[in-house]
């Protein structure tokens, strides 16, 4: 039983293919240090967006995933809002903000961004392949293949 509800996609489509245009268009800024972190444990050679070493994971593993990634998805978004909150604050105060600081705050929330989007990708590839797992059987010998070679 999963614990979250997930909007499927067509059973036959790979998660790359119901990836939103921002999802897309932002794919080179998801490769954040979170992002090979992840490359690595899943043994992919390369950025991959639609996470296929989760494939080898079973529905309830993938659930546990899902709710987890979310998660820290959610607490990302919540740093990025305190970190605006906290400049509009200063910027109403009429506080100078320093160059370096400032530049450091946006790297940042840039940072920040990049983690919550992939956290969020994460889970949504999770929920995918734990709702379409003729998907996911399909992929899963050919990592299971490749991890080994």
């Amino acid at each position: 039983m999963s614990l979250t509800t997930h909007k499927q996609g067509r059973e036959d489509e790979a998660p790359t293919e119901t990836a939103t245009a921002a999802q897309a268009a932002h794919a080179g800024d998801l490769h954040s240090g979170l992002a090979e972190a992840l490359d690595v444990l899943q043994g992919v050679a390369g950025h991959s967006l639609a996470d296929p070493g989760l494939t080898t994971l079973t529905p309830f593993s993938l659930d546990r995933l899902f709710v987890a990634a979310r998660r820290q998805a959610d607490r990302r978004q919540e740093g990025i809002l305190l970190l605006l909150e906290l400049m509009q604050r200063l910027q109403a105060a009429g506080t100078p903000a320093d160059a370096v600081l400032a530049q450091r705050f946006v790297q940042q929330l840039h940072h920040e961004y990049r983690d919550q989007q992939r956290w969020h990708l994460l889970a949504d590839n999770a929920a995918y392949y734990r709702d379409n797992r003729s998907v996911a059987e399909r992929i899963a010998p050919w990592m299971r293949a490749s991890c080994s070679a």
